[in-house]
């Protein structure tokens, strides 16, 4: 089964679930999902040192919000 079938599959199964603390369930279920992709990626991330230092996060932080205080 491809992803795309799977998802639909998966969408249609939602669709017929009445109980909210299902879904809340599957909802819990998907977040965690998502902060593990997160995490991982950072963690590739830092492998290949695409890092920055917390001087250079400031500064391109406050770059950022000069930005949005011109507009």
């Amino acid at each position: 089964m491809t992803i795309e079938k799977r998802k639909l599959n998966m969408i249609q199964r939602l669709m017929k679930i009445e109980k909210s603390s299902s879904l809340e369930k599957i909802e819990e279920s998907i977040i965690q999902a998502e902060m593990d992709a997160r995490t991982e990626e950072s963690l590739e991330a830092i492998k290949r040192g695409e890092v920055m230092t917390l001087d250079e996060f400031r500064k391109s932080n406050q770059e950022w919000l000069a930005k949005l205080s011109t507009k």
